[in-house]
């Protein structure tokens, strides 16, 4: 009896190594891994505003509002799936944290809310799963997979816990410089931490800049320009544009919330029996336009919805959105669909094709009904992002900007997000 037990023991410890992928083989970004994985989503679950997008994840540790992770999978069947929550440093490395230190419960949580889709041509089962409460602020990363199969990855999700204990100080600078003035904007701001035993400012505190809930193009590494001791305060102030980013433009943006209706900048639908079209009206270059603003944007995010049907979870249908950007010329380089939708990376799910007898680049995305801000992107070929090259860059434009501080005490072995600010 004790021979088969070791077997069987064997056997399980045998399967786990194979298919268990350590943390350093999954990527600690917002990621998919299986194609027929779409419309991840992950917020605070507080009451939205009508037609507005999710609240980004971030939650404080004093907030009654969980977290809820959402996504779809194609197919007609039920499959099981399980979370894990792993804990991140500052600059999204795994910490040296162990899950009990974090969590209450086993690192192990199961999704069980699920529906199929109703009255869609694609069809996709819908998930659900409200986070678990951590015990500790920072950085952390949930992965979704293959329940009993954790090498079976389907996605990763960043979310930020924080404290309220650093006071943070900002405010939109003038950039100096005559080109920067009226392309870039700056983010001078100060830190204090009275309530922290900080000793090496320099060392125990790391901050971080984004703009427009990206994590693409947001500034880390900052050093405090003055350390007030006394006070408890760091001052960044810096002067050769470290804290500086493009301006950027007002969002491009599409509405396909209704299929019986003309929808904003929706040239033409096609129906068909297995997946609809919307062909989008042709884009053009917005490089050295005057700045204007037709409406508001919702600065790259979007939101799901169905405006004829009353759970739009399961009732928004996907659609082959066509986008097409006017260029009498095929660039030296590649062109990109991207925004929220895209988790702001450019991959090839998202690269356009030239089309040189149209004089115009294309790209059909599989994207779920809602409304959507989108922007274009250029890489050349020797691999250096553009962001501005298709779309131009105002220090009029209206952006969101955060400021994250990260604090980690003596001998400790992550590090705390302390302070939080959305302006």
């Amino acid at each position: 009896m004790k021979f088969v037990t070791c077997i069987v023991f064997n056997i399980l410890l045998i399967n786990s190594l194979t298919f268990s992928k350590p943390f350093d083989e999954v990527k600690m970004i917002d990621h998919i891994y299986n194609t027929d994985v779409k419309t991840v989503l992950l917020y605070l679950a507080s009451q939205p505003a009508p037609n507005s997008p999710l609240p980004p994840p971030i939650v404080s540790l004093s907030d009654p509002y969980p977290l809820l992770l959402e996504f779809d999978k194609f197919g007609s069947e039920i499959e099981r799936f399980a979370v894990k929550i792993i804990n991140c440093n500052h600059d999204w490395t795994v910490s040296l944290l162990n899950p009990v230190e974090y969590l209450n419960d086993y690192n192990e949580f199961y999704i069980r809310d699920r529906e199929f889709s109703m009255n869609t041509k694609v069809r996709f089962t819908h998930y659900r799963f409200i986070m678990p409460t951590v015990k500790l602020s920072g950085n952390y990363v949930l992965k979704v997979y293959e329940e009993n199969n954790e090498g079976n990855v389907l996605l990763t999700r960043r979310f930020m816990v924080h404290e309220n204990g650093a006071t943070i100080s900002s405010s939109l600078a003038t950039v100096v410089g005559v080109e920067q003035s009226f392309r870039n904007q700056q983010i001078d701001f100060s830190v204090s931490y009275n309530d922290y035993p900080v000793y090496t400012p320099q060392n125990q505190i790391k901050v971080m800049l984004r703009q427009n809930f990206r994590w693409d193009n947001a500034i880390t590494g900052l050093q405090p320009t003055f350390i007030n001791d006394f006070d408890k305060r760091l001052d960044y102030q810096h002067f050769n544009f470290e804290n500086n980013f493009k301006g950027g433009n007002e969002f491009r943006m599409f509405d396909i919330r209704n299929f019986m209706a003309r929808n904003l900048n929706v040239e033409f639908m096609n129906f068909a029996a297995v997946v609809n079209q919307a062909v989008l009206y042709t884009d053009k270059s917005r490089q050295g336009w005057a700045y204007s603003k037709m409406m508001d944007d919702m600065n790259g995010r979007f939101f799901i919805q169905n405006v004829l049907m009353q759970n739009s979870s399961t009732d928004a249908d996907y659609v082959n959105v066509t986008f097409t950007l006017k260029s009498a010329n095929e660039e030296a380089g590649n062109v990109y669909v991207m925004g929220g939708f895209s988790d702001w990376q450019l991959t090839e799910d998202y690269k356009m094709v030239y089309q040189p007898e149209k004089q115009q680049y294309e790209k059909t995305i599989l994207l779920k009904q809602g409304f959507y801000n989108y922007v274009y992107s250029f890489v050349n070929h020797a691999g250096k992002r553009d962001d501005v090259y298709w779309e131009g860059t105002h220090s009029r434009t209206e952006n969101n900007y955060e400021i994250l501080v990260y604090f980690r005490p003596l001998g400790f072995r992550s590090d705390l997000l302390i302070g939080y600010k959305l302006f």
